[in-house]
């Protein structure tokens, strides 16, 4: 029987391995996906042109509205790796990744997702590190954000970590044994579910690794409105899986202090420039931060344009009203609603209990 490290070593040797007649070497590929038309079919071409094949690739589509199962339809029937589409009326990232690797026929599990664009090598770089670290249930690659636009690459800048060793379940390879001792990905969340399941892979003692070769190219939201909008849905989401110190904390606190500095300008309003100032000082460590590793070469150059800096203090604004929007909802729906919920439920309890107690005592027959 071959062993993972004799498939990688064979597909080196003739150029692309079918891993097929490869048993313990057999990865399968998932990917949640919904209303993904414009950017499904550059995924699949990318995973089918990957260096080392994957024995399958299973999406699961959690609701769309526009034509991307037909897209998937079509391409599964011709496709050189077999194409497993599973439909669902509903379901958040995190119910589509648990679907898929339930159906994978195949123990170790590469995860991506949609919007997402693989380097050629990614799965056999992915498949490398598993070789070179045999302790380790999940490998994680690195991810590189597309940033052809002023927009884009201020936006990566204001939110997407220039570390090298970063955590992203979109660019990672699993054991199912890892994926069983976190116990799966939660299904009630839009984002901040991939945050849930790497406290839990901790929490498990699972073993990690990381390789700096299996890249993906990530596209961003292109636009304020649209960066708005995924961030007001990403708060919401952070909330209820109790993230709150993940990314709420920080910022609240950061306003809280300019709420401060606000009061005090009532009665010294030269104090009124440090609002200003704290916000160019936020946008500058931001962008410090990005190009001393991103691009050192010209980093004060960056530091020292006005176009990025207006565009990054802009996005980071945006983030902001979107959190605390996101926070609002959070707190009506979950808090205030649910809490109402309970309490109607309580009454109704209370008044059919009342409601027996009353007809089987002895003054209720007289």
């Amino acid at each position: 029987m071959c062993s993972l490290a004799d498939s990688v070593s064979n597909s080196e040797n003739t150029g692309r391995s079918d891993c097929r007649t490869l048993a313990p070497a057999c990865v399968s590929i998932i990917a949640p996906i919904r209303d993904e038309d414009a950017s499904i079919g550059a995924l699949i071409d990318a995973l089918l042109t990957q260096s080392y094949q994957p024995a399958e690739i299973i999406l699961t589509d959690g609701g769309s509205s526009d034509q991307t199962r037909e897209i998937v339809r079509e391409l599964q029937k011709s496709s050189s790796v077999p194409i497993v589409l599973i439909e669902t009326a509903h379901a958040y990232p995190g119910r589509g990744r648990n679907l898929a690797i339930a159906q994978a026929q195949n123990d170790w599990i590469a995860s991506i997702d949609a919007g997402i664009v693989p380097d050629s090598n990614w799965l056999k770089e992915l498949l490398k590190a598993a070789i070179e670290n045999p302790d380790a249930l999940i490998v994680y690659g690195r991810f590189e954000p597309v940033t052809d636009t002023l927009f884009s690459e201020c936006a990566a800048v204001t939110y997407v970590s220039p570390l090298a060793n970063s955590r992203f379940i979109a660019s990672s390879l699993l054991h199912k044994s890892a994926w069983q001792a976190a116990n799966g990905f939660r299904e009630d969340l839009r984002t901040g579910e991939d945050l849930v399941f790497f406290e839990n892979l901790d929490k498990a003692q699972v073993p990690d690794a990381h390789s700096q070769g299996a890249v993906i190219f990530w596209t961003l939201r292109p636009s304020f409105a649209q960066t708005a909008t995924y961030f007001v849905a990403s708060s919401f989401h952070s909330l209820r899986a109790g993230l709150f110190f993940n990314w709420h904390y920080n910022v609240s606190r950061l306003y809280l202090l300019i709420l401060g500095v606000c009061l005090a300008g009532y009665f010294q309003p030269a104090l009124l420039w440090a609002v200003p100032l704290i916000f160019l000082l936020r946008t500058e460590r931001r962008m410090f931060r990005w190009y001393r590793v991103k691009n050192p070469n010209q980093l004060w150059s960056k530091l020292l344009d006005p176009s990025r800096v207006l565009m990054v203090t802009s996005i980071n604004l945006v983030i902001d009203a979107a959190m605390f929007c996101g926070m609002f909802l959070w707190i009506m729906r979950d808090c205030v609603a649910a809490g109402l919920e309970r309490r109607v439920r309580t009454d109704k309890h209370a008044c059919r209990w009342t409601s027996s107690n009353n007809y089987d005592s002895p003054r209720s027959r007289h």
